[in-house]
């Protein structure tokens, strides 16, 4: 049976948890000091429990609180934000959307494992020192809480290739309610348009199929044409898409 947006988001948090988590109604609040967009905002699916209104005074202290920015979350289906009543809500009060939409693809674990050379992909629980020092999220150095995200999943694994003495190629694959979600798909420049990526995308489908895993999800930026393809061609098809709306500052 064909998953919901909102069931899909659901199963996607749980394979990314925030060290700090509260219910809003069907919402989520999740802050995790910054680091990831999905750690640090509101997922909006479901019904707050009270007015949107009242719902976004609460996302606002609690981020307040918390000192981030008060953000939101909008899963919507594919090319069509507007769709979404709390993103039409948002945009009437100024909440501008964060640069880098994205979209998030599905496939069948088993037709991924198959779509590259997984045996060239060593798979460990934790990631180790090279595999962090791989793993650049928005260009930037992990800060100390990555880890701790890293590691939140009911189930993770992480793939390395190694080439020239060196990790050359990472992934890591999170496990929970019988999906498989991949994230943190890395290669070195230097060894970028080789086939690593494929083989990582094998060697982490079939670690998820290993756990029962029947179908995985993945989030990439809309404007990623290159890594859109690449998942293409290991079975990938789009989803639904999803942005974040950040709160107008003062003034």
């Amino acid at each position: 049976m064909p998953v919901t947006i909102a069931e899909l988001e659901a199963v996607a948090a749980r394979g990314w948890r925030a060290p700090e988590e509260a219910p809003l109604g069907g919402w989520l609040l999740r802050a995790a000091e910054g680091f990831t967009g999905r750690a640090n905002s509101a997922l909006a699916v479901g019904d707050p429990g009270i007015p949107l209104a009242s719902a976004l005074t609460q996302v606002c202290d609690w981020y307040a609180a918390r000192g981030l920015p008060p953000m939101v979350a909008v899963p919507h289906p594919l090319g069509r934000p507007g769709d979404s009543h709390v993103d039409r809500f948002l945009s009437h009060r100024r909440w501008g959307v964060r640069p880098g939409p994205a979209v998030v693809m599905t496939a069948a674990a088993a037709g991924v494992a198959r779509s590259g050379p997984a045996a060239e992909a060593e798979l460990r629980p934790e990631p180790d020192q090279a595999w962090l020092g791989l793993y650049h999220y928005r260009g930037e150095k992990l800060p100390p809480i990555a880890r701790r995200l890293l590691l939140s999943a009911p189930f993770q694994a992480f793939a390395s290739i190694r080439r020239d003495g060196g990790t050359v190629a990472i992934g890591r694959v999170a496990v929970a309610a019988g999906w498989g979600g991949l994230t943190a798909v890395e290669v070195h420049p230097g060894y970028r348009r080789t086939g690593l990526a494929t083989a990582i995308t094998a060697a982490l489908a079939g670690a998820a199929a290993g756990q029962g895993a029947a179908s995985l999800y993945l989030q990439v930026e809309e404007d990623n044409t290159a890594a859109r393809a690449l998942y293409a061609r290991s079975g990938f098809t789009s989803h639904h898409g999803y942005h974040y709306r950040i709160a107008p500052g003062p003034g």
